[in-house]
């Protein structure tokens, strides 16, 4: 098995690249450009994390470190993430 290393699919995981590590949302992915189209919301800046159990756990994590991420409304990815001003109480997974 041969690897061509100009190919720009080389690191693509399920029509996903992983993109690198990052302080808080820890390993994250994007969408790969060449398998799939780029997001025209978020013209492809939005970041999915690899390091979560659902949804309300990754809400929940980021909640007790006093920040919630926004969502791409167009891919769902994550485009930023905003201070709470409060640390809410969070539920544990096996309550939700």
């Amino acid at each position: 098995m041969s690897f061509n290393l100009s190919d720009s699919c080389l690191w693509c995981i399920e029509q996903n690249t992983p993109t690198g590590v990052l302080d808080i949302l820890g390993p994250v992915f994007r969408p790969c450009p060449v398998c799939l189209p780029v997001c025209g919301i978020c013209e492809g800046d939005g970041l999915f994390p690899a390091d979560f159990t659902c949804i309300p756990c990754f809400l929940n994590r980021l909640a007790a470190l006093g920040i919630r991420p926004l969502f791409c409304v167009g891919c769902s990815g994550v485009t930023d993430l905003e201070e709470l001003g409060t640390v809410p109480e969070v539920t544990p997974h096996g309550h939700h």
